[in-house]
């Protein structure tokens, strides 16, 4: 993580209450804000952005009506104060609710990544359409969970809620990621989705290996070696005389970053297949 980036922090967060959202009241006053927000979202389609914070407060007021005044979503809407983490667990409520349709669902795709982009915890829109409206699980958000009081970072889609995640940190507990170096190093990847199913078979078909050095990784997966044999039986054989070879490594380097993924973790460099 470098320093521009941010994280949820690795304590586990108690279960929200929510109650029962009124469905009514939301799509009255849905009605009453369609035009302001559907203007603010086409904007940011126009644009190939995210919505702008009036546009996000108005969603979150629409969304805060189904509750209470004294929800997250309403606080945002009145003060544009909250983030992610406070607010998640608010519309994914309605988000995963039988009776969401599709325009509210789309509102809150729209809403969770303004707030995963404005804190700068996603890893992109790497598997969307830029011309299409965002959607929460296709949206990839770090977060570090604890696992035997060891944090680490793993991403996983923004469509999961407080009891997801803990769901998911209870199976890498079970598979001992504390212990595993090298799949703690593949979770750490932008791209890699904690909870993809089959997500060992996964592993252990992107993992080439660990190596001391990035030097070393160049040397064996480029087979410096064999290139060095190569070209000194080239030259001998037109009479040259070679003393020694010396790779390019950030050269060879960023040839295989095109390849492999490349992590620098616990004094190792862990390969993976892209």
């Amino acid at each position: 993580m470098n320093e521009h980036e941010s994280h949820l922090r690795p304590e586990k967060q108690p279960k929200a209450e929510h109650g029962e959202p009124d469905w009514r009241r939301l799509e009255v006053v849905r009605g009453r804000w369609f035009d302001r927000v559907a203007d603010g979202i086409a904007e940011a389609v126009a644009t190939r952005g995210e919505i702008n914070l009036g546009t996000a407060r108005a969603i979150a007021h629409v969304l805060g009506r189904s509750y209470s005044r004294d929800s997250a979503l309403a606080e945002f809407a009145r003060t544009g104060e909250g983030d992610y983490l406070t607010l998640r667990d608010e519309y994914l409520n309605l988000y995963n609710d039988a009776q969401a349709d599709a325009i509210t669902k789309e509102w809150i795709d729209w809403l969770g990544t303004f707030l995963v982009e404005r804190e700068n915890l996603g890893s992109g829109r790497h598997f969307m359409n830029e011309h299409q409206p965002p959607k929460l699980g296709r949206l990839l958000v770090r977060i570090e969970i604890l696992v035997h009081n060891q944090p680490f970072t793993v991403h996983l889609p923004a469509s999961l809620d407080g009891e997801q995640i803990e769901g998911i940190r209870e199976e890498l507990t079970n598979l001992r990621l504390d212990e595993d170096d090298a799949l703690q190093a593949f979770l750490s990847l932008p791209d890699v989705d904690a909870n993809t199913p089959m997500l060992m078979e996964s592993f252990h078909e992107s993992f080439v290996g660990r190596y001391s050095s990035p030097e070393d990784v160049v040397h064996w997966i480029c087979e410096i070696e064999d290139w060095d044999t190569e070209v000194r039986e080239y030259a001998a054989e037109r009479g040259l005389l070679i003393d020694s070879l010396t790779p390019n490594y950030p050269q060879l380097l960023d040839k295989l970053s095109g390849l492999y993924d490349l992590v620098e973790w616990k004094g190792y460099t862990y390969v993976f297949y892209k």
